[in-house]
């Protein structure tokens, strides 16, 4: 797991203006050229949220797995090409309301403020560890909010569930029981609901799915999707997240009319 880069404070200018740019670039290209507000933020640090892709990386069970073919090599044509084959929902990735809901955004429709956001973090690490299964409830939502303040509207709110330290084992992250049942945590429909009232943009876990495990349902997902929020499946490194105060910028990928997309996910910090 990579370690947060500290950046020197003279570089916080240069790293808020370039980044903006690049992804203001990169993602207004190809999904509408648009240019969005968004809200200001400062950062004197940058963690990568971003799992590494590999081809022995884990994937949802029945998906496609993660595989590069090199086409070209330096020694035959002077430099290398690859080739990527892999399931839109392998890796870290986004979910797109198109994802479960027919006419809702497909994910290059994404708005470019709902994509450089507020991130707040809950942690249910001591919960998930009583409990493989467990489900973030309302009251969990609420007890965060009596300490931290309400969930701000338009921001990433993140469940830190400790998952993402089994994701370099893909039997343990998976956790597939003797009923072939997958047991890990997730969100409730309930929480859902709440944090579609709360008006958040989207909601992100360090598991394979926002519901858990044994979920036949995805109800939670059916709630997000429905609002047009996204989802954020498979992210890293969540314990070096403040609870509040940093900025996510998702640099996901402009699949025109697709329904999940890799992303490269930054938290920038004060």
């Amino acid at each position: 797991m990579r370690p947060p880069i500290n950046l020197p404070k003279s570089l916080m200018l240069g790293l808020m203006l370039g980044m903006g740019l690049a992804m203001v670039l990169a993602l207004s290209a190809a999904a509408a050229q648009t240019i969005s507000a968004i809200q200001p933020f400062t950062a004197s640090q940058a963690i990568d949220l971003t799992q590494p892709m590999h081809d022995d990386m884990v994937f949802w069970p029945g998906g496609v797995p993660f595989k590069k073919e090199r086409l070209v090599d330096y020694d035959t044509g002077g430099y290398q090409l690859h080739k990527f084959i892999m399931g839109e929902n392998t890796g870290t990735h986004v979910d797109a309301p198109s994802h479960f809901i027919r006419g809702n955004k497909p994910i290059d429709q994404l708005a470019l403020n709902q994509l450089i956001l507020p991130i707040v973090v809950l942690d249910a690490q001591y919960a998930v560890a009583k409990n493989d299964d467990y489900e973030l409830t309302p009251a969990d939502i609420k007890n965060w909010e009596a300490k931290h303040g309400k969930v701000p509207a338009n921001s990433l709110f993140v469940m830190n569930t400790g998952w993402h330290k089994r994701f370099d084992d893909p039997q343990k992250y998976i956790n597939m029981d003797g009923d072939n049942v997958m047991r890990f945590p997730g969100f409730s429909a309930a929480a859902a609901k709440l944090l579609v009232a709360r008006d958040v943009a989207g909601i992100g876990i360090d598991t394979l799915s926002l519901d858990h495990g044994p979920s036949k349902t995805f109800a939670a997902h059916v709630v997000m999707l429905a609002a047009n929020k996204y989802q954020v499946e498979n992210m890293a490194l969540l314990d070096a997240l403040p609870t509040t105060g940093a900025t996510a910028i998702i640099g996901v990928l402009p699949v025109r009319g697709g329904s999940q997309a890799q992303a490269r996910i930054f938290a920038l910090v004060p």
